[in-house]
């Protein structure tokens, strides 16, 4: 989008980011006028990046793109992609005196990338959320526990409490700190709408049963999980998110975002795979050669975040393997659905002939009462090969290095073929390390030390 076509809207008026009204119901229109739309909105940030953005001029430049030929959405295929590693300075866009808010990404796979945000791009933000709620069902009635840092230079939590305010929603700002304070302020509050990470919110949970509440009695019937898958390729909620839903007698449902593509993909009450924002984001699902794929295949996702004019983006990889679901919603929405995310395209391994992720390894095995916790180590055999190993521990927490308990193995075989070693520890010992780059965010359950 143009943003300098605004010009008529002061900045209150953008910060409540009126000029998105008129998409908020885009979602249920046919699906060729969505496409129109969507087409309109890309060439108008196609031709704001071309116009300020060093980075994009220099790259077209070199590359001889005749950008005439970039005539409507399906052109997007001959622009080259953005990686991670590409974004510097050379992206912003905006003068120094036009950026409001400097957001960092969490950096949970290298150095932390500076995201800076103009008032336009916080009023898109606030757009996005505001109806990525309401496609959860989250209304004007319920009040939110945003379990978020909204310290640190997170994108996170700035997000979902301008995204509830817009939703005239109660905020409450627990941050993601203590399980303890998080359970006495859902029952100080009367929240009925938590919003974190599955593994915080299951925490949260544990610590009220170890004290003799019980979740399930609370007035939380909505989980809004971030961060973290909480569905199989099958669309079916991997066990400790059926054990949350179960533990708080409330209905989860998944999204899927990023501090650079400034875009939440949420689940309808249909909990089918989180509906595609057309006015907000163009989404790709590429191969390994970069050549798109057809709905429903596997591939890396590839996002276009439309409006943003700070620091704006084309196709983005953003190095997470999904696919787009082909089939309508029984919501009525006409957009396409994103699927679970299966893992991370440079995570991915080769072990005894099958492709599996690491995080895949890990959700099979929670919501088994067993099972504790654990993280998954990948280090290369002399050969080449991956050798992965599951260390595990248990929820008796018996800590016997020499025993490999059969049911981990068979558990695992079932669902993927095939079992990595295992090795069993202490629940500190698998807690400490999980949490140990950020206590306070996303666990890391995977160690990639090829």
């Amino acid at each position: 989008m143009n943003i300098k076509n605004n010009s008529h809207l002061n900045d209150t008026q953008l910060i409540n980011g009126f000029w998105y009204n008129e998409y908020a119901n885009l979602q249920y229109s046919d699906v060729k006028a969505i496409k129109v739309i969507q087409n309109k909105l890309f060439l108008e940030h196609f031709n704001y990046v071309i116009n300020n953005s060093p980075f994009y001029k220099n790259l077209y430049s070199s590359i001889g793109l005749d950008i005439d030929e970039i005539k409507t959405i399906d052109d997007i295929i001959k622009l080259p992609f953005t990686k991670k590693n590409d974004i510097n300075n050379d992206f912003i866009c905006v003068d120094q005196e036009a950026i409001v808010d400097l957001s960092l990404t969490s950096g949970t796979s290298g150095v932390p990338t500076i995201i800076p945000l103009t008032s336009k791009d916080l009023a898109r933000l606030a757009f996005n959320e505001e109806i990525a709620f309401k496609i959860a069902g989250v209304t004007s009635s319920d009040t939110m526990l945003i379990c978020a840092a909204i310290d640190k230079c997170f994108m996170a939590g700035i997000a979902y409490f301008l995204g509830g305010v817009k939703l005239n929603a109660r905020m409450v700002r627990a941050g993601s700190n203590d399980s303890a304070q998080s359970w006495e302020m859902i029952n100080f509050t009367d929240a009925t709408v938590i919003v974190g990470v599955p593994s915080l919110i299951y925490r949260i949970g544990q610590y009220a049963l170890k004290n003799g509440n019980d979740p399930a009695k609370s007035k939380v019937r909505k989980l809004i999980a971030i961060g973290e898958p909480i569905r199989n390729k099958d669309l079916n909620l991997i066990p400790v998110a059926a054990q949350l839903e179960k533990m708080w007698n409330a209905k989860i449902f998944s999204t899927y975002a990023s501090s650079e593509i400034a875009t939440t993909f949420c689940e309808c009450e249909q909990q089918q795979g989180g509906h595609v924002r057309p006015e907000l984001n163009v989404v790709e699902i590429v191969d390994g050669n970069g050549n798109n794929v057809e709905d429903g295949n596997v591939g890396e996702v590839v996002t276009t975040p439309l409006g943003v004019t700070g620091m704006p983006l084309i196709r983005f990889k953003t190095g997470d393997v999904s696919f787009i679901i082909k089939e309508k919603c029984e919501c009525g929405r006409k957009t396409k659905r994103l699927g679970p995310i299966l893992g991370r395209k440079n995570q991915m391994l080769k072990y005894k002939g099958t492709t599996i992720f690491p995080e895949s390894i890990i959700s099979i095995l929670e919501g088994e009462p067993r099972f504790h916790s654990g993280y998954v180590e990948a280090v290369k055999n002399n050969d080449g090969t991956d050798r992965v190993i599951l260390y595990a521990s248990l929820s008796d927490n018996d800590v016997n290095e020499d025993k490999e308990p059969d049911w981990i193995r068979e558990k695992l075989r079932a669902k993927i073929r095939v079992a990595p070693e295992v090795k069993i520890i202490s629940q500190n010992h698998a807690n400490n390390k999980i949490y140990q780059f950020d206590k306070k965010r996303k666990r890391q359950t995977f160690f990639d030390k090829r």
